[in-house]
C-alpha cells in the first residue's frame, strides 16, 4: 500500500469518527448512560493519534458500515426527542 492509499484510509476513518463526535450534543439529548458519553471522549483522544495507526481497506469498510448503521439506528430515537420537544413547545 502506498502513502496515498494509506492516507486515504486514515481520512475515511477520521471522517467516520468525526461524524460520530459531531453528534455528541444530539446524543446527550437522548439521555444516554454516562458510560456512552465517556466513550465519545475516548474517540476524541484516539483521533489525536490517527496518523500513527495502520488500518486495512477491509477494516475501514467495516467501520464505515458500522457508522452508517449507527446513524440509521439513531434516526428513530432522535426523531422522537424532536417530536416531544415540538409538542411540549406547542403546549406552553
Amino acid at each position: 500500500m502506498n502513502g496515498n492509499d494509506r492516507q486515504n484510509l486514515v481520512l475515511r476513518l477520521n471522517n467516520c469518527l468525526e461524524t460520530i463526535i459531531e453528534m455528541e450534543q444530539e446524543l446527550e439529548r437522548l439521555d444516554l448512560s454516562r458510560k456512552f458519553l465517556e466513550e465519545l471522549e475516548v474517540l476524541k483522544r484516539f483521533m489525536s493519534k490517527m496518523e500513527k495507526i495502520r488500518v486495512s481497506e477491509a477494516e475501514v469498510e467495516r467501520i464505515e458500515t458500522a457508522t452508517d448503521n449507527f446513524l440509521v439506528e439513531l434516526r428513530v430515537p432522535l426523531g422522537q426527542v424532536d417530536s416531544s420537544r415540538k409538542m411540549f413547545t406547542r403546549l406552553q
